[in-house]
């Protein structure tokens, strides 16, 4: 079988293919793709749009049939070409054209490494899961279990290393002296955690965002945006959030910390959303079976404030009485180790990453592949 690697260049027959890919390799309670947000990345009319330029890349077989694709996205004066929305077959030969094609196109426009995967911004989406296929959950990366072998096999190397914790329902009498200790401790120093109510959600998200933006800028991959952008790209919580769930720190009046949480819908979320999709999102909501902790912060000043939210937010699952995901927690974050005791197992999930080979090896590569059979 033999290979050729495109750019879509906005050809309406391999934007549908480049679509459709993933609806042939996953299942429908596997699938996490946004089709509309893809096609917005590729079409350049996303909010974030105007901080990148991409380039589409489709790998076909003789037959015309797509076997591999992703996403190169450069930004001006940064050197690290990004490879993202990649989805494939279990073909060695196919993705390694892929990226053969990436690579020429991100040294052409100055680049010197490639990382991955990251959808075009570390607002959207970025890295692979690597354990735990079995099991999902909302707001997670989830991808084929080959993907990271595949990149691996082109070369590239795990740069970062990212966990989940899943935690067991919290017992009734379960209690952490040290945690408790802390809520206890800030609550006396004046400190006020709360949960915002639905009304006011947008001022909350305002505020997440002026905590969340300094707080973050350290992580890999990471970009800023405007605080319109992150309105923008969070508004879809709104209508998803239990606000007991979400608890905001402040001192003196000023917000130094938050934790957001929702119920874990599972891939309902995903894609255009049926009737039916609505009925299933109110109903996990009113009566969640699950929790997904999708993001904490808190002010580096503020010492021991982390441990004080955890905690509240623990007394509302002991409360639930319903299991959580502590969710993608950078390897090293001491937060991995909050009521450990209590985690049953962990998901990993990984950022990979290379340097750009010179123009003859690349070309030598390229060369070598013509020669390689397809497995059978």
């Amino acid at each position: 079988m033999s290979y050729t690697v495109s750019e879509l260049s906005g050809d309406k027959e391999l934007v549908r293919k480049f679509l459709e890919l993933p609806g042939r390799l996953y299942t429908k309670k596997e699938i996490m793709q946004q089709p509309e947000e893809e096609r917005r990345i590729l079409e350049g009319t996303h909010v974030l749009s105007h901080y990148f330029t991409v380039f589409p890349l489709l790998v076909l077989d003789e037959r015309g049939t797509a076997v591999s694709r992703a996403v190169l996205t450069v930004y001006p004066e940064d050197p690290e070409g990004y490879l993202g929305f990649f989805e494939s077959e279990d073909c060695k030969e196919a993705v390694k054209l892929l990226f053969e094609k990436a690579e020429s196109v991100a040294a052409a426009h100055g680049c010197r490494k490639i990382t991955g995967p990251v959808d075009a911004s570390f607002w959207i989406r970025y890295r692979f899961k690597n354990s735990g296929f079995d099991r999902s959950y909302t707001g997670e990366p989830y991808n084929r279990e080959y993907y990271v072998r595949l990149w691996q096999e082109a070369g590239y190397e795990i740069v970062e290393r990212y966990y989940s914790n899943h935690y067991r329902i919290v017992g009734r009498s379960y209690a952490d002296p040290v945690f408790s200790s802390r809520l206890h401790q800030k609550l006396q120093e004046g400190y006020e955690i709360k949960s915002p109510s639905s009304a006011a959600f947008d001022r909350t998200l305002q505020e997440v965002y002026g905590l969340l933006i300094e707080l973050y800028r350290n992580f890999p991959v990471y970009k800023p945006v405007s605080q319109e952008e992150f309105s923008a790209l969070y508004s879809y919580l709104k209508p998803l959030i239990r606000y007991s769930m979400v608890k905001m720190a402040y001192e003196k009046g000023k917000p130094v910390g938050f934790f957001i949480s929702i119920p874990d819908y599972g891939n309902t979320v995903y894609g255009r959303l049926t009737p039916a999709d609505y009925v299933r999102i109110l109903l996990t909501r009113a009566r969640p079976r699950s929790y997904v902790m999708l993001y904490m912060g808190v002010d580096a000043s503020h010492r021991g404030l982390g441990k004080a939210m955890a905690e509240a937010i623990k007394e509302e699952l002991q409360a639930a009485g319903v299991p959580s995901v502590g969710a993608l927690i950078r390897q090293g974050n001491v937060n991995r180790d909050y009521f450990r005791e209590l985690v049953d197992y962990e998901y990993e999930y990984v950022l990979l990453g290379r340097a750009i080979r010179s123009t003859e090896s690349r070309l030598h590569t390229a060369a070598a592949l013509c020669h390689i059979p397809r497995p059978q």
